[in-house]
């Protein structure tokens, strides 16, 4: 039985091709003219690191968001409980959630061509200092099936193994293909359609935007 969260044929290239014109002229209609440098100065990036090798392009796309992208709520930011928001709406409002750092770092990576079944995103508990923990959102990258994964994470400066992560406790995973629970390897006999109806959105209006996954 098939996982899949339902994606349109559109959005399910290996490598996708991004229209950066209409990504752009998005930013420009849209936001200021801050946003319009946030938006070159990624683009740059994605040119530049087309040939770089894999490593190099988790850390570089890791620290463009962790250093241009300010953490606020959802409910700070669009006065929502829960939102999704594409990559031109985060580099357009220079802020975004957990959620919102997750995805435009995955979306980024997918563009310079790393394969989606390499890539997770990662809901965990993160632990606080002095006690407690809280919801949290990362991505994972898998260098093969099995492999401990590099973890990239706007609550943590430095791509490192989820080994070394002792703060982080997976709860769930996914891509646009399915559903993960906790650290198994093997898609979750579950639903996700429910779970996931805000990246089916999202995905939905990163296309409108010049942004295909």
């Amino acid at each position: 039985m098939s996982l899949a969260v339902i994606v349109p044929s559109y959005l399910q290239a290996t490598k996708p091709i991004a229209d950066y014109t209409r990504f752009l002229s998005a930013l420009s209609n849209n936001y200021d003219g801050a946003a319009i440098n946030r938006g070159d100065q990624w683009v740059e990036q994605l040119e530049r690191l087309q040939l770089a090798p894999v490593e190099e392009q988790l850390t570089e796309v890791n620290r463009f968001f962790n250093r241009n992208i300010i953490w606020q709520s959802d409910t700070e930011i669009y006065g929502l409980d829960d939102f999704w928001a594409t990559p031109t709406e985060t580099m357009g409002l220079g802020k975004g959630d957990c959620e919102d750092f997750t995805i435009a770092k995955y979306m980024s990576l997918r563009q310079l061509g790393v394969p989606s079944d390499q890539l997770r995103l990662t809901y965990v508990k993160l632990q606080m200092t002095g006690g407690g923990s809280q919801a949290h959102m990362v991505l994972a990258w898998y260098e093969k099936p099995g492999a401990t994964p590099l973890i990239l994470d706007n609550a943590n400066p430095y791509v490192l193994p989820a080994s070394k992560r002792r703060d982080l406790r997976p709860v769930f995973s996914f891509t646009s293909d399915a559903l993960w629970v906790g650290n198994s390897t093997q898609s979750a006999n579950v639903n996700p359609s429910s779970r996931l109806s805000q990246w089916r959105q999202m995905l939905l209006r990163a296309q409108a935007e010049g942004i295909t996954l």
